[in-house]
């Protein structure tokens, strides 16, 4: 299978990988970031993080009947002191325009920083529950998935990341 993937930054080692140990694809964030450390406000009882949607550069065009499982690497809390903020993220064939950049919406437990190129979360391509019985059969016999790069996407936008409202 031939996944489309646009790319912000343009390098072959920024692209999904899958590790021989494994069947899930690490994403690595192309950009540095950066998280202060949780302030204390003893008046007020209350602790407040930092907490950033780390952008991982990417816009893909699943087929329909697919979604991808967006999902923290197990090392990114014990290595970064980072949370992902809603356990998983759910990336359906909808979420495919320019604009429909995949991020990470993460919580600092501490100081700490993200270098470009490090793998933060992972994700793996499953069939939808709306997937049609061709979509299903043709799922058993694929052996493997292939990114191409593309410059655009020719799929109009859905609206970026938390677009389906409220």
């Amino acid at each position: 299978m031939k996944l489309k993937i646009k790319c912000q930054v343009v390098d072959p080692e920024l692209l999904p990988t899958i590790l021989d140990k494994g069947d899930w694809f690490d994403l690595k964030t192309p950009y540095f970031t950066a998280f202060k450390a949780p302030i204390v406000n003893m008046d007020d009882n209350v602790i407040q993080y930092d907490s950033k949607l780390i952008n991982l550069g990417i816009a893909m065009e699943l087929p329909k009947g697919y979604e991808a499982i967006l999902a923290a690497r197990s090392s990114l809390f014990g290595k970064k002191g980072l949370l992902v903020t809603n356990s998983i993220g759910i990336i359906d064939s909808s979420y495919c325009g320019k604009d429909d950049i995949w991020k990470l919406p993460t919580i600092a437990m501490r100081k700490t920083s993200c270098n470009k190129g490090e793998r933060l979360c992972q994700f793996r391509l499953q069939l939808s529950q709306k997937a049609s019985i061709w979509t299903k059969l043709k799922w058993l016999f694929i052996s493997k998935i292939e990114f191409i790069q593309v410059s655009e996407l020719g799929i109009n936008n859905r609206g970026g990341l938390g677009s389906t409202g409220l």
